[in-house]
């Protein structure tokens, strides 16, 4: 709505206002006459001054579209802003399909938690043909659960490090050594192999360019990777993380005085013991850490375990297809959404503000999904919004996940500084990472500043 459209709503009531006024007056002079002790009310009953909320409301959101529009314009954008009780406050291009970056992660969060369950835990298991023999076990293997945050002592201690990750949560790796000294395996000559056969072996997606590997975006895929298929000491990237994971596990075992063999892969077999297994933290805590720090590994990673349910190996594509109809199954509107992976990192993922919105607030309502709103960024405080916005009204008080590639920009949560309200915004154009960062920052500016209305004494003049 404009201004001149605004003033003319406004004229219209002060208007209707003004003509009850007058009979209200006509009344009032006839019980003035038959009554003098009558005292003369000093506001109208039908004042638009006794119901300045609707006017107030109207200017508040009108502003708001207006800020919104102009901080996004020059670039494709959609945003849809609702009160906390689901009001619509703002809205423009929500049911046009944009590529979401990270924030497409809510949708393979949302469709991993429905299938397994916030309190599913991933085991990963050491195996061997027969139970130690004097302290010697030939050759064991390292079976792959496809657990994404399998970590060494190491790589725990520089995640602790990080503000970006300092909060994300770990499998020790270390349990699994443990476990193997401690059912009395003091030599293992023919080494471990790592067993990764639960996912495809595809360490990639086709449409990501190699500099996504190249430069740490993600890791080699697999269903055995540990510290996010980075090696040891200098986590530098891998070809085989199944390879790794049974190289880190033996350097692991080394230190604890277990002669192992050369460090390979191959499958278990069927009939195998299981010596020693680690469990990881529940999957609620997993998606918590990896909506906060944004982490692609973990969701390729559920992308792939979702696979399972109808694809043997699980595959990338087989879990889109999953995420896809998990989502129709809750009833959110998936016109338009088309995945290619489970990160964002693609630049052929399309999705809606639309979809992204009702995704968000099914957290609301079901607490099977509560990780969604547990593990959104917060500013000033934690994840991929952890050294933005401090000193700020923001501080503390957004909570959302973000989205960055070179033209992809996007930003979903909620917000409370004056009035509770939750959002979607996504755009995408010609700039370059860095400004898409500036631009999702002054769409959270201006809608911190919502309210944005004159008071009710200056819209509507006292009597």
């Amino acid at each position: 709505m404009t201004r001149r459209a605004l003033a003319l709503v406004l004229l219209l009531l002060l208007a209707a206002a003004g003509c009850v006024v007058a009979g209200l007056r006509d009344t009032r002079r006839v019980a003035h006459a038959s009554t003098p002790s009558a005292t003369p009310a000093t506001t109208p009953m039908l004042s638009a001054r006794r119901t300045p909320a609707l006017v107030v409301d109207q200017v508040a959101t009108t502003r708001l579209q207006q800020q919104l529009a102009t901080t996004t314009a020059g670039v494709s954008a959609c945003y849809d802003v609702v009160s906390d009780a689901g009001a619509p406050l703002a809205s423009a291009g929500a049911e046009q399909p944009l590529a979401p970056a990270s924030t497409q992660k809510l949708l393979t969060a949302t469709a991993a938690l429905t299938v397994f369950g916030p309190q599913y835990r991933y085991t990963t298991n050491v195996v061997a043909a027969a139970k130690p023999d004097d302290g010697v076990v030939e050759r064991v293997w390292l079976v792959g659960s496809g657990d994404p945050v399998l970590s060494t002592p190491a790589y725990q201690t520089y995640l602790a490090g990080q503000a970006l990750t300092r909060g994300d949560v770990t499998t020790p790796l270390a349990q699994l050594a443990d476990g193997l000294v401690a059912a009395g395996v003091r030599a293992i000559p023919g080494g471990i192999l790592g067993d990764d056969h639960l996912f495809d072996t595809d360490r990639s997606v086709p449409s990501w360019p190699a500099r996504y590997l190249a430069d740490g975006n993600v890791g080699p895929l697999g269903a055995l990777t540990v510290d996010d298929g980075l090696a040891a000491p200098r986590f530098a990237q891998t070809t085989d993380p199944a390879v790794n994971a049974a190289a880190q596990l033996s350097a692991l075992l080394v230190a604890r005085g277990v002669a192992v063999g050369p460090a390979g892969r191959g499958n278990a077999p069927a009939s195998a013991t299981t010596l020693a297994s680690v469990t990881s933290p529940t999957l609620h805590d997993i998606v918590t850490s990896m909506l906060s720090s944004s982490d692609n590994n973990t969701a390729e990673l559920l992308t792939r375990l979702l696979g399972t349910r109808v694809a043997t190996p699980g595959t990338t594509q087989a879990g889109t297809t999953v995420i896809a109809a998990q989502l129709t199954k809750l009833g959110v509107d998936t016109t338009g959404l088309h995945l290619v992976d489970g990160s964002g990192l693609s630049r052929d993922d399309r999705t809606t503000c639309t979809t992204l919105l009702q995704v968000l607030r099914l957290a609301s309502t079901r607490p099977d999904l509560r990780a969604l709103t547990d593990g959104l960024p917060v500013a000033a405080q934690r994840g991929t919004l952890a050294t933005v916005f401090q000193r700020t009204p923001l501080a503390g008080k957004l909570h959302a996940k973000t989205g960055s590639l070179d033209g992809v920009t996007g930003l979903v949560g909620d917000l409370d500084v004056h009035d509770p309200l939750e959002f979607a915004f996504l755009a995408n154009g010609s700039f370059p990472e860095s400004s898409g960062i500036t631009l999702r920052e002054r769409v959270a500016g201006v809608l911190a500043t919502y309210p944005d209305a004159p008071s009710p004494s200056a819209l509507v003049p006292g009597p």
